[in-house]
């Protein structure tokens, strides 16, 4: 950029005017003759003043004596100035802006760099005289595989405007995310005579992007894929399987217990664990495979390019080895299994959504199975749950439709041969489905906690009945009800059964809960003052299906129960098999060394009525007395005065 000193503007400006002071005179009278225009002069000869024209519409500044020249030069003089000022403050936004410019010579060979600003040493810690004359591309650096470049070779090319992000490298080597736009400049031409790229580093934001890509679709405790991008990894195994004409698996895994573990280590070393298992079941696994958390101890594995069903089995078997060894936890060994489910592509399901149902399915019956293994996904299980849906649908009908009815199985004292007792059992008569097995739809209401709404039913209507034949004049019996575990761990339980007694009418003595071995065992320090509350209240308890279990003799003693129940399991066989015999015959002698009653279900043959007798047992129940009837039968076998056979 140029400049001009005031004193060479002053030379300037004399020799003009003098020069073309007379000649400027004469144009402007010439000018107002030619116009007709009357007019006046007022003449000052000094250079540098004005003319002034009297005209009849006033008076009217003509540039002469020079002015006219001097106008043009002042003009010039003054838009050379105004230019230099522009030009002074466009370097200064350039030397102060925070992105890096970098001009190159387009006419120049390989397009040097002619010009950076202070930024770009600042960004590439390249100073300006280590680029000058060098080409741009000194900041890729190694890294020339990028398809970026292509981009920017092509608008080079065409001689256009191009925006992309890069990876460059500064002076230390150090990598840097720059987002890069060039732009052209042409002459009055059109040719292209440099080249202007604006870089500005990117590396925050794109490592903050990054982070939050990485957040939504990885598991922030373990740091697996999470299920937003695992839909992404089924879709390419898929894609892989349709090219290749190979297998892809997807498995879904479960832990076995792991709420047990859970509550018994504490939340903070069951995270502990679950990211111990996520790393054993990662380095377990091929590059190309994945492994996925889709939240709690559920996780799901991605297998491409397995050749066979074979394959894929022999692979799950590993997996589920995997888990024969122990997790370090904090110091501490801790052993848990999984529960494995494997659904195949494309023979199972075709999007990953039902391939991972599919999956999940599978898990459902290995765990069914005992747990600890894998269960490939079949057509079957999909119609099972397609009949439970639908039979959970009509079981949420049943109790508003009036479709649920009680039975009453009678109960016999083996020393009086009388009926002391009965036990309410549920039967169900649907519409479409005709008489439902109760071990089918009794563990549905439990799984869906239907059981609660429908178990209040069942000890409102016993008890309602059993004051019936009590005030029918028929002889005094007790009614079992059987609780489910989901009932009796509702907070106000005690006062809905105490509710329903002061409702009907029925005296606490006349009702007795049923509990199952497993439902006593849970929490079972609470549950002896639970127990204890509906002893104080009168109601009668027993241990229904008592040695199938896990019972704590320990516990057991301070449980305030009345009754052992020997399962039907142990009876069945009483007369044919020694182990059965021994378990009831010791159950039996358990009972009485606790002050308990010990009555024995399933009671069919005389032979097993004779074992019983032999070993003291003191009640029964089976279908050698009754199978279980409606009450109006079961109120007729009172009225009869029936008893068991000698």
């Amino acid at each position: 950029m140029g400049s001009y000193s005031k004193a060479s503007v002053a030379s300037a400006k004399t020799a003009i005017f003098r020069i073309a002071a007379f000649f400027s005179l004469l144009v402007a009278v010439w000018v107002f003759i030619q116009s007709g225009i009357p007019f006046a002069l007022a003449l000052d000869m000094k250079i540098e003043r004005a003319i002034w024209i009297q005209t009849f519409s006033g008076w009217f500044f003509v540039m002469a004596s020079g002015w006219l020249l001097y106008l043009l030069v002042h003009r010039t003089l003054t838009a050379i100035s105004s230019a230099e000022e522009d030009l002074k403050l466009r370097d200064r936004a350039i030397e102060s802006s925070v992105s890096a410019i970098c001009i190159t010579d387009n006419l120049a060979p390989d397009n040097p760099i002619v010009y950076v600003n202070p930024a770009f040493a600042r960004i590439t810690g390249y100073s300006s005289q280590e680029v000058l004359g060098r080409n741009p591309r000194l900041l890729h650096g190694a890294d020339l595989a990028q398809p970026e470049l292509i981009t920017v070779r092509a608008a080079l090319h065409d001689q256009r405007p191009c925006h992309v992000v890069l990876r460059n490298y500064r002076k230390d080597g150090s990598m840097y995310w720059n987002e890069l736009n060039i732009s052209p400049v042409r002459n009055d031409a059109g040719v292209v005579t440099h080249y202007i790229g604006v870089h500005s580093d990117i590396t925050a934001a794109k490592t903050h992007q990054d982070e939050l890509a990485r957040q939504a679709n990885h598991d922030s405790l373990t740091g697996l894929p999470n299920r937003n991008l695992l839909r992404d990894r089924i879709d390419h195994a898929c894609a892989r399987t349709r090219r290749y004409g190979d297998f892809a698996a997807v498995a879904f895994l479960d832990l076995d217990n792991f709420k047990v573990v859970n509550d018994s280590l504490g939340h903070s070393l069951g995270d502990h664990l679950l990211r111990a298992v996520a790393a054993r079941l990662e380095s377990s696994l091929r590059a190309m495979d994945t492994v996925a958390r889709m939240g709690g101890d559920e996780f799901v594995l991605v297998l491409s390019d397995q050749k066979s069903e074979q394959s894929v089995s022999g692979e799950l078997q590993r997996i589920v080895e995997l888990f024969s060894q122990p997790f370090a936890v904090d110091g501490r060994d801790v052993f848990i299994t999984a529960s494995v489910g494997v659904a195949l592509y494309p023979q199972d399901a075709r999007d990953p959504e039902s391939l991972m149902k599919s999956a999940e399915l599978a898990m459902y019956r290995a765990k069914e199975s005992g747990r600890n293994a894998y269960q490939l996904y079949t057509v079957e299980m999909q119609t099972r749950v397609t009949e439970r849906l639908a039979l959970e649908s009509r079981l949420r009908r049943a109790l508003e439709r009036g479709e649920f009815s009680l039975h009453y199985q009678p109960q016999v004292d083996l020393r009086s041969k009388r009926i002391f007792g009965c036990e309410a059992l549920m039967r169900w008569k649907q519409a479409d489905l005709g008489t439902v097995s109760p071990a089918k739809f009794i563990p549905l209401a439990e799984e869906t906690g239907l059981i609660v709404p429908i178990g209040e039913w069942v000890l409102r209507t016993a008890c309602r009945q059993c004051k019936f034949w009590q005030d029918a004049g028929l002889p005094a019996v007790t009614v079992a009800v059987n609780i489910s575990a989901r009932q009796f761990r509702e907070k106000n339980f005690l006062q809905l059964v105490a509710a329903i007694l002061a409702e009907t009418g029925l005296a606490p003595r006349r009702l007795e809960l049923e509990v199952t071995e497993s439902v006593t065992m849970h929490d079972a320090q609470n549950m002896i003052a639970d127990l204890q509350a509906f002893r104080d209240m009168g109601v009668s308890l027993s241990v229904d299906d008592f040695g199938t279990g896990y019972s704590s003799l320990s516990y057991l003693k301070r449980f305030p129960v009345d009754r052992l129940k020997i399962d039907q399991s142990f009876v069945r066989d009483l007369s044919t098999d020694a182990d059965d015999a021994a378990i009831a015959q010791a159950i039996i002698t358990l009972g009485h060394s606790m002050n308990l009653r010990v009555i024995a279900e399933g009671v069919e043959t005389p032979e097993q009525l004779a074992f019983l007798r032999r070993n003291q047992c003191d009640e029964m129940q089976g279908y050698l007395l009754g199978k279980p009837m409606p009450a109006d039968e079961f109120g007729k076998l009172l009225e009869s005065g029936r008893t068991l056979a000698p």
